[in-house]
């Protein structure tokens, strides 16, 4: 790739300058025209021009300069990764942790046995009942032998936790028993489009990765308003976050839903090393990124899994994560931060803006009426306010339209997109677990999974 592309870089944070310059400009002229309101030039006190500074230049940078840094990156990330057919397509072996997953767990197996049909190598799957207390092994049993039967290159086998270990046991487990060079983990809620894995592959091979994940969709399924928003959220995590970090070889997260992993080094590192955090995912590949292998991302590569549908289950999931992100960067890996990487400036990034930046975001809403108290011109500042609001919208609806078009290309529905003014909800819930995980981090609180109830309902064969 030619290296002048990487200035394009620059771009954004030249139109975020030359924004945070000339808006409060234009936006003066448009209460002036518009609605004939001529400003009154008084002094404002110190503190609230400060204040207004601050808020006013963290989010224009952070939405222009920084948004569009990383969807460059990802442009460029793209354009560089290579994915053609190998000389050799090495065993895979697919890994299915399961726990009281009675209800998705046959809709994942048929899937992987798709994968396993169009994938021109060996294949075989463990799923490993890590003590369920539901039907999840009977269930996983039949319709592994359905499958063989139906797919009869592609050998499967159920082993049994007598009690729950979790599901870092259950990982070490099907991989101590992995015959396969590569190991596929998947989420008992989540299933593979049946391309992946021979894509994954040929990705990891073509371009020297010990690692790979692709793109994880929300489910359509029983969608909720929550699970539209989860949808643009991913679009812009995923297809332009977690793309522009593999840039850079500084990949964060293997998840659970879709990853690839050469079986060797995932061994050693599950048996190696006592897996602490709630996050086992981002664990393990910074733990691989400590070791110099490189980690890569795929977007062409696709799942789809189960995400929540109420703000209790999306809470418990943020807190989570956010808890074992905090785990992970400042307890298990912090010689990361200080390493001199892509990847130590990534996790600084991360921890700066995601977030000591929630703290000022949240500071920034709850200033709104002091500002406006203070405010030399109150009536300017409403109208500059809602000014503001217009602008950030559109480049917020732009925002989502590239990261659409790069999740999905011309798939896409169009009717997401009404939903990215209702998107600020969602990511104030972020903002506010976030602030409240710092805090619980901060008194010596890591995380915990959340056990699923089992159904009480009958199992319908």
């Amino acid at each position: 790739m030619p290296k002048f592309n990487y200035f394009l870089l620059l771009l954004p944070f030249v139109l975020a300058l030359v924004s945070w310059y000339y808006f409060p400009i234009l936006a003066n002229w448009l209460s002036t025209t518009i609605f004939g309101y001529l400003p009154k030039y008084e002094a404002s006190n110190m503190i609230w021009h400060v204040a207004t500074i601050i808020y006013y230049s963290w989010f224009t940078f952070l939405a222009i300069g920084v948004g569009g840094l990383l969807a460059v990156g990802a442009w460029l990330s793209r354009r560089k990764a290579r994915r053609k057919p190998v000389d050799f397509y090495p065993m895979v072996t697919f890994v299915v942790p399961a726990f009281n997953e009675e209800k998705g767990l046959s809709r994942c197996i048929n899937s992987l046995f798709q994968c396993g049909e169009k994938y021109p190598g060996p294949v075989e799957l463990i799923v490993v009942d890590d003590g369920s207390a539901d039907h999840s092994y009977e269930i996983a049993y039949a319709c592994i032998q359905m499958n063989m039967r139906k797919y009869p290159t592609m050998k499967g086998r159920v082993v049994r936790h007598s009690a729950n270990l979790g599901k870092v046991e259950a990982l070490r487990t099907a991989c101590n028993r992995a015959m396969g060079q590569v190991v596929a983990i998947v989420d008992a809620d989540s299933w593979w489009r049946a391309e992946a894995l021979r894509s994954l592959v040929e990705y990891m091979r073509s371009n020297g990765k010990v690692a790979v994940t692709g793109y994880v969709h929300p489910s359509d399924e029983g969608i909720s308003s929550y699970v539209v928003l989860q949808q643009l959220e991913y679009s812009q995590g995923l297809s332009i976050f977690r793309c522009a970090q593999a840039l850079g070889n500084a990949v964060l997260v293997v998840p659970g839903a879709i990853g690839l992993f050469e079986a060797n080094i995932l061994r050693n590192i599950l048996n190696s090393k006592g897996i602490k955090s709630v996050t086992e995912d981002f664990e393990i590949t910074l733990e691989m990124q400590k070791r110099g292998y490189e980690v890569g991302y795929l977007n062409s590569a696709r799942c789809e899994t189960v995400t929540p549908d109420s703000f209790s289950s999306f809470w418990g999931q943020r807190s989570r994560w956010f808890l074992g992100w905090l785990h992970n960067t400042l307890d298990i890996h912090r010689d990361v931060l200080l390493s001199k990487r892509w990847l130590s400036l990534l996790l600084w990034y991360c921890l700066i803006v995601e977030y000591a930046g929630a703290f000022l975001e949240l500071s920034a809403i709850a200033s709104f009426p002091f500002l406006f108290w203070f405010s030399p011109d109150r009536i300017l500042f409403v109208l500059n306010l809602l000014w503001f609001g217009f602008y950030t919208l559109m480049i917020g609806v732009v925002s989502q339209m590239i990261a659409l078009k790069f999740a999905y290309g011309q798939s896409y529905s169009l009717s997401l997109l009404y939903y990215t003014p209702f998107y600020a909800i969602l990511r104030f819930i972020n903002l506010w677990a976030r602030v409240v995980s710092t805090v619980r981090f901060a008194f010596g609180h890591r995380g915990n999974w959340e056990r699923k109830k089992v159904s009480q309902k009958p199992v319908l064969w």
